[in-house]
């Protein structure tokens, strides 16, 4: 049972767990229930006030726990299935095929006539493929660990320190190999949390070349990576 303090303390952060529900929900095709999300982030939040601590940024720390919870849910849900990417390996070669007999780059409009579907069932499957490669991506940071475990592992721990800056070092020595335009999808994908379709704007690119160039930065970024250990 839940004392009235903690249930007050629940409900003054439930707007951060429905915020950060919402953000994460906007990378997501239609089929994920925005409810699911919040739901895990407000087990998270109710599992981290035993170790919450006011005097260091409590927030920031139930920002990663929530959506940390969240991730690991959208993981059960195999956003890596052999379907997404067989998916994927058809739109990259429709796509191809368009700008090899057309000699330019399709939009997304050119490319759901082209390959005779709806623009947005095309757009949905979409953004499941670019989620995928963001949950990919997350995975690479957190190097094979789950949330719980890296909350778990101890912040004073030496050797935790150590391999923190480590993979902090070898992330920032992939990433600077990347070009720009790479760069600049991941910024805006990842760090900046922008939905495909706002990010195909702002490049003045289909959603299908974005999605294409968010697959080969995080593609080098795991090569990069492997090279560096």
């Amino acid at each position: 049972m839940l004392s009235e303090e903690k249930k007050e303390l629940i409900l003054s952060y439930l707007p951060l767990v429905k915020s950060i529900a919402y953000k994460v929900h906007r990378h997501l095709p239609s089929s994920v229930d925005i409810n699911d999300l919040i739901g895990y982030g407000v087990l998270a939040l109710i599992e981290s006030l035993p170790k919450l601590d006011k005097n260091k940024n409590p927030t920031a720390y139930l920002k990663l726990r929530i959506k940390g919870a969240m991730y690991d849910y959208l993981r059960q849900l195999d956003f890596a299935s052999r379907g997404i990417r067989h998916r994927e390996k058809s739109l990259r070669e429709a796509f191809d095929r368009f700008r090899l007999e057309r000699e330019k780059e399709p939009t997304d409009e050119e490319l759901a006539e082209f390959m005779g579907e709806d623009l947005e069932k095309l757009r949905e499957d979409l953004k499941a493929v670019t989620f995928s490669y963001l949950l990919s991506l997350d995975e690479l940071f957190q190097e094979g660990r789950s949330y719980e475990e890296l909350f778990e592992s101890s912040i004073e721990n030496p050797e935790e320190a150590v391999i923190r800056e480590d993979i902090r070092r070898r992330l920032i020595e992939s990433i600077e190999r990347l070009d720009q335009r790479e760069k600049l999808v991941l910024q805006l994908l990842y760090y900046e949390e922008l939905p495909l379709r706002e990010v195909s704007k702002i490049m003045n690119l289909s959603m299908a070349r974005v999605s294409q160039i968010k697959s080969s930065a995080i593609e080098k970024l795991k090569k990069f990576l492997s090279d560096l250990r």
